[in-house]
């Protein structure tokens, strides 16, 4: 390499237009990348990348960063020079480079504008404390980006900042709930957040997690409880709900257990019927008033294990027995009734806490 540089400095000397000087860092980055080096020769090439990286043509300190961008040994000033410039120059290093600490990434994701920010959330892997940094500061382009970067680690805390921040960014809730890990509990804060045009594209998104299915159904219920009034037109809206979730292969045996331990009674018996092949109405009249036998022939037939017919027996009857079961305050009476009624068997549940029901239960069903 001793042999090229003095070539290219003379070069240089010779002829310093743009143009060369381009050629020339194109030239000696590709010798800067290549192996076994001596201690000499790395020193004499980073002496003149730190004279380029002054270089008043764009172009030519474009022409570094795209020659440095995959080299491990950059210096580490020299990464952040160029970090620091205009946004063109600045992208290929931001996207590429290992060499910047979660440190100076940090601070380039709190002190440089949108586009710096966009190559931060493109990384092929962004560590949460990065992450974090870019959801506090960054733009929402650069957020919708970081979401839907599968190599980007987002902590419960940072989900919880994204949903703080952009709960009307349609681009950025739908990459959110899309990720392959997205906490289950923040599934329900998610949902109540966003807006109901947000919640409709999201229900029409395929893969979603579980969690974030049972959610915008119980969400769907309740909008339906509240807003029309009409039997025959709610009975019209949840069946098409059931049949939506069933064309797309999410009317699980986990999402109807959820519904029934938490009081979406009807949405429970519209499913079983639908998995059983029968009309909603017969669903409903076999589990009427909390008949035994019929509870569980609906579960046998929508292939529910036993316990849940127990149980489904024991709901059918609380749920008659209150006078509002689709409000806030009837759910939150039948799920504190189910609790204790089904405490003899499972003597550990908590008060109130249907969750603790649905775990005891879910065990039982099959792997749908």
């Amino acid at each position: 390499m001793g042999q090229l540089t003095a070539d290219l400095i003379t070069r240089l000397r010779e002829d310093s237009s743009p143009e060369v000087r381009r050629e020339t860092v194109t030239l000696l980055a590709d010798e800067f990348n290549k192996p076994n080096l001596t201690p000499t020769e790395q020193r004499l090439a980073e002496a003149i990348f730190r004279m380029m990286v002054r270089d008043t043509d764009v172009a030519v300190r474009l022409a570094l960063a795209e020659g440095l961008k995959d080299n491990p040994a950059v210096p580490s000033e020299l990464a952040m020079t160029l970090a620091h410039d205009v946004a063109e120059v600045a992208t290929p290093m931001l996207l590429y480079s290992v060499v910047f600490t979660d440190a100076e990434l940090i601070e380039i994701a709190h002190s440089r504008p949108d586009a710096w920010q966009q190559a931060l959330a493109g990384r092929e892997t962004i560590s949460v404390p990065v992450s974090d940094a870019l959801v506090e500061a960054g733009s929402e382009s650069a957020v919708k980006i970081l979401v839907h970067n599968p190599g980007a680690e987002l902590s419960d805390v940072t989900s919880n900042k994204v949903i703080d921040r952009f709960p009307d960014s349609e681009a950025v809730m739908t990459g959110l709930i899309g990720r392959p890990h997205f906490p289950a509990k923040l599934a329900e804060r998610l949902i109540n957040a966003v807006s109901d045009t947000i919640r409709r594209r999201m229900a029409g998104i395929g893969g979603l997690s579980p969690a974030i299915t049972e959610q915008l159904v119980a969400h769907g219920q309740a909008v339906v409880a509240m807003e029309i009034k009409r039997s025959e037109d709610r009975q019209i809206h949840l069946e098409r709900l059931v049949r939506r979730l069933d064309v797309k292969g999410r009317l699980t045996a986990h999402m109807m257990l959820r519904s029934l331990c938490t009081g979406h009674l009807t949405f429970f018996e519209m499913a079983a019927a639908r998995r059983a092949g029968i009309e909603a109405d017969n669903a409903h009249a076999l589990v009427a008033n909390g008949d035994k036998k019929g509870a569980a022939a609906l579960c046998q037939a929508a292939k529910l294990p036993r316990n849940v017919a127990d149980v489904l027996a024991s709901a059918a009857e609380i749920h008659t027995s209150i006078d509002d079961p689709d409000s806030p305050e009837g759910r939150a009476l039948f799920q504190a009734q189910l609790i204790e009624c089904c405490r003899p068997r499972y003597p550990d549940l908590i008060a109130g806490e249907s969750e603790t029901l649905i775990a005891k239960l879910a065990p039982f069903l099959s792997g749908d």
